[in-house]
């Protein structure tokens, strides 16, 4: 990984097409829950690798982790980027995707797509802060400032958001 890493530093194309394969399954994943749509997912996909290998200085570790998590970083913060960019200023306050559409078998395990659904149908704030703290791990004082909201804010829409996939959850076993 360090020769790759460093292959791409010196803008050896080889190198790129390669970190490219490596690291495009992993960083898609983190698009998918941060965007509505596939197509999305890849624009801020190829959005966050032009920056990774524009910024590749930045990067001072040729360690493999250090790299992904930094390159996780760029791409949480392009996902957000473009989420402001195309000015998401209406808040859902009520549930608006008719659950009755989405309807995984009764009491079994909910897989990864069920549970992408599900997030799906939270309202995007609660969406961004559940994706940012609970599954990429950024603390509460790390997401305000990216989402320039107060820390007592992410909070408050992280319990929502738990609220509301536990109440999602239990609504589709019922049905």
């Amino acid at each position: 990984m360090k020769k790759l890493i460093q292959g791409c530093r010196n803008l050896n194309r080889t190198s790129q097409r390669e970190m490219v394969d490596y690291l495009s399954p992993y960083l898609y994943a983190i698009c998918r829950r941060y965007t509505d749509s596939h197509e999305d997912a890849k624009d801020v996909l190829q959005d966050s690798l032009i920056s990774i290998f524009n910024n590749m200085d930045q990067c001072k570790s040729n360690e493999t982790a250090v790299f992904k998590s930094w390159s996780a970083r760029i791409t949480v913060n392009t996902a957000l980027s473009k989420k402001r960019k195309l000015s998401y200023k209406m808040e859902r306050n009520e549930l608006e995707t008719d659950t009755r559409n989405f309807s995984p078998p009764v009491h079994s395990q909910l897989n990864v797509e069920d549970i992408l659904k599900l997030l799906h149908l939270l309202p995007e704030k609660q969406r961004t802060v559940f994706n940012m703290v609970v599954i990429d791990g950024f603390s509460h004082k790390e997401t305000a400032q990216m989402l320039q909201i107060k820390e007592s804010s992410s909070r408050t829409f992280l319990v929502r958001a738990r609220e509301k996939m536990q109440q999602l959850i239990t609504k589709l076993e019922i049905d």
